[in-house]
């Protein structure tokens, strides 16, 4: 994407990128803004340049399945493989039926292996724009998002094994699959702003990757994914305090075609807001000095 196209997909209140002879574009100077104007260009306007963001996701897609035969539909498959060993192996430890515990495992994994993606590779999202970042001048929110919604796209991929396992197993929809919608906006809002706190952090601090790496490798097992919550018995308050298994439970339980439970939902709402204030003043406070830090 050269400098032209980045202009064209910019809202038209957005001042234009100037290339400059021989040299990296630059913007027209402004003067200083309050944290009001920070907020307002760093999160408004990178919403408003979706154009950007899903140009840049659509192309990270492409570029990683180039010259490739099933494309992105290789992870389909290797998911749908791993989800069927899994399940059948698991299904034998836990001694559930497999047409109860097949869907739960499917779409637990598929909407985990969203949340995961989206964390691990926000670390370095702004590393991965560095050459952007230091010849444009464009809303930081925008490398996020790209980050979120090449993840999502992703995620449409593979979130279509559930229908052959529902259709096999007989998982009957109800009104209550619809309540996965507002569940998916919900997880979405969340893998947002960790992903802006993570971006910001890890930009400043190299050895928060590792880390994060590690912690995501841990909670997948510590968060009822491959197992089910009843197995904890009188210990469930486990899984309870987990927040990782309220984001997952309000996709997964409506299409199971089970209605969440109220505390799942009240869990998602206050993370997504709490969560969203506090991404936002990370952005604001550090939005200058991140181009010093890649």
């Amino acid at each position: 994407m050269n400098i032209q196209d980045v202009n064209r997909a910019l809202p038209a209140s957005t001042v234009p990128l100037v290339p400059t002879a021989g040299g990296p574009a630059v913007t027209v100077p402004t003067k200083k803004n309050s944290a009001a104007d920070i907020a307002a260009t760093e999160i408004f306007q990178g919403f408003r340049a979706w154009r950007v963001w899903t140009i840049l996701g659509w192309d990270d897609i492409r570029q990683r399945y180039r010259r490739s035969f099933l494309g992105p539909f290789w992870i389909t498959l290797s998911m749908g493989i791993f989800i069927l060993l899994l399940g059948v192996i698991y299904g034998r430890l836990f001694h559930m039926d497999l047409s109860t515990y097949m869907p739960y495992l499917c779409v637990g994994y598929i909407v985990w292996g969203f949340i995961s993606a989206v964390t691990t590779d926000s670390s370095g999202a702004f590393h991965e724009g560095s050459r952007i970042i230091k010849q444009i001048k464009l809303p930081y929110s925008i490398y996020i998002l790209r980050t979120v919604w090449r993840n999502f796209i992703v995620f449409l991929h593979t979130i279509v094994i559930f229908i052959p396992v529902a259709i096999y197993f007989k998982v009957v929809p109800n009104w209550n699959a619809f309540l996965a919608i507002p569940g998916l906006f919900l997880v979405t809002v969340n893998v947002i702003w960790v992903a802006a706190a993570l971006a910001i952090v890890s930009t400043r601090y190299r050895d928060i990757q590792p880390i994060v790496g590690t912690i995501v490798q841990l909670m997948m097992f510590a968060t009822p994914i491959m197992w089910p919550i009843s197995s904890l018995g009188n210990a469930s308050i486990v899984a309870e305090i987990n927040p990782i298994y309220h984001l997952i439970e309000i996709v997964r339980s409506p299409m199971l075609g089970a209605a969440p439970e109220l505390r799942s939902w009240l869990v998602a709402c206050g993370l997504a807001i709490a969560g969203s204030l506090l991404a936002a003043a990370l952005l604001v406070s550090k939005s200058r000095r991140i181009v010093f830090w890649l």
